[in-house]
């Protein structure tokens, strides 16, 4: 009787079991890589800590003063750097709003310490540089160890002094070596998955601390969304001159003409009736081409595809059909999830755009379209391997995108030093 409970039993705990060792191994690779790169910022933190105390430091005789723009600028570099690490962990956006550059200060301005998002940046670099390194050094000790269980027999005959002193026991035998290479592939499994546990706690952690609202003072505030709303009506008044235009040139020159070749049927079905037959297979062509046209200016307003399938398919659309090489990431647990409709255009517009320009400018042979649905908005990020120096006033189409996403009191960020990469970062909430 026994037995066939014994059965029944390990066969309803083996399929969870696998599929806990299979979800372990997979998560393991990324989870180490993250934890291999968070030690090394941790450690290059630490010599950041003891850089930062000094211009402190050095402002209490005024000095320092001056190289605190710069001090606080590379912190902000750093932050930005392990927030994009932290997302590709979590597979979830990570931003934060700075505070809005104070009137009569030029845009690029250096961030002060009178931020809420640079204070707590500074608590972030105290908090990852020590601690952080601490659980990464653990981490990769668990690994370690378990790896000298392995190779127990590999050790035990290339270094005999060491039997004693790599592991918890004396190695002085062969089935001690298989024995203890067996314990070891118990013990990598346990290290996966702590390694793979502390990873995701460290960039829980992470997200928590790189995340901030910064407050903003209402006058400022109001001064930047009528700035923003003002932009808006111009870039909607923009879109409906190219409208105007793409009608009166397309759609309507060909409607005009298909009337035009109507009226010669007419007359040629009086005088010249053999002529008739070529005569409506041309008007018939240039009928087609007046549908096109206006398809194409039906898509150019809202994409059919964007309201049948939704963003996740369209981006995927879009990356189909570019001319550059492009790659996807989209989190497909987010995929059923649907932005209100204006959001999600705005959204396809910042992507096509931006990759009309990485075909046109960018002189890329790669490019990457990272997206992200939430139910607060959609995180996106478009880069490419081209050769950089993108502006924003170089009539790139980059303002353009901007003042889509700040009409929905989103942020948008462009990275694009000569040489490349370029990369373009968006947030867009769902509400505004």
């Amino acid at each position: 009787m026994s037995t066939p409970l014994f059965t029944a039993s390990r066969r309803l705990l083996r399929p969870p079991f696998r599929e806990l060792l299979r979800q372990t191994f997979r998560r393991f690779p990324p989870s180490a890589g993250y934890v291999l790169v968070c030690l090394g910022t941790g450690l290059a933190g630490l010599l950041a800590l003891y850089a930062l105390a000094i211009v402190f430091a050095l402002c209490l005789v005024g000095t320092g003063f001056l190289l605190l723009p710069t001090a606080l600028r590379a912190l902000r570099r750093f932050a930005e750097f392990h927030r994009r690490q932290v997302s590709r962990q979590l597979r979830v956006g990570v931003a934060t709003h700075y505070r809005l550059p104070e009137d009569g200060a030029p845009p690029g301005a250096p961030p002060s310490l009178r931020d809420p998002a640079v204070r707590k940046d500074l608590v972030w670099l105290l908090a990852h540089s020590v601690p952080g390194t601490l659980t990464c050094v653990a981490a990769l000790s668990a690994c370690g160890r378990a790896v000298n269980w392995l190779s127990a027999p590999v050790w035990w005959r290339l270094a005999p002094r060491e039997r004693g002193s790599v592991i918890m026991i004396t190695v002085d035998s062969w089935p001690k070596a298989i024995g203890a290479m067996a314990v070891g592939v118990g013990y990598a499994v346990a290290a996966a998955a702590v390694l793979s546990l502390l990873a995701r706690l460290h960039a829980l952690g992470s997200r928590r601390l790189l995340t901030a609202r910064a407050r903003v003072p209402l006058a400022q505030r109001v001064k930047h969304l009528s700035v923003t709303r003002a932009e808006a009506l111009d870039a909607h008044d923009a879109e409906l001159r190219r409208i105007e235009r793409d009608l009166h040139d397309g759609a309507q020159a060909g409607i005009v003409a298909v009337s035009l070749r109507l009226g010669l049927i007419r007359r040629a079905l009086k005088n010249r009736p053999e002529q008739v037959p070529e005569m409506v297979e041309a008007t018939q062509q240039l009928t087609q081409q007046a549908l096109d046209s206006l398809r194409q200016l039906v898509r150019g307003i809202y994409p059919p595809v964007l309201i049948d399938r939704g963003l996740v398919d369209a981006v995927r659309a879009l990356a189909a059909l570019s001319a550059v090489p492009t790659r996807i990431d989209i989190d497909e647990r987010a995929a059923p999830l649907r932005a209100p409709a204006a959001v999600e255009a705005a959204a396809y517009f910042v992507i096509s755009e931006t990759m009309t320009n990485i075909a046109k400018h960018s002189g890329a042979d790669s490019a990457l379209v990272w997206l992200r649905i939430t139910e607060r908005g959609i995180s996106l990020r478009v880069e490419d391997n081209g050769r950089g120096g993108a502006s924003e006033h170089a009539g790139s189409g980059i303002m353009g995108v901007r003042r889509r996403v700040a009409a929905f009191d989103g942020s948008t960020e462009l990275t694009s030093p000569p040489g490349g990469p370029t990369v373009l970062r968006v947030e867009i909430p769902c509400g505004s």
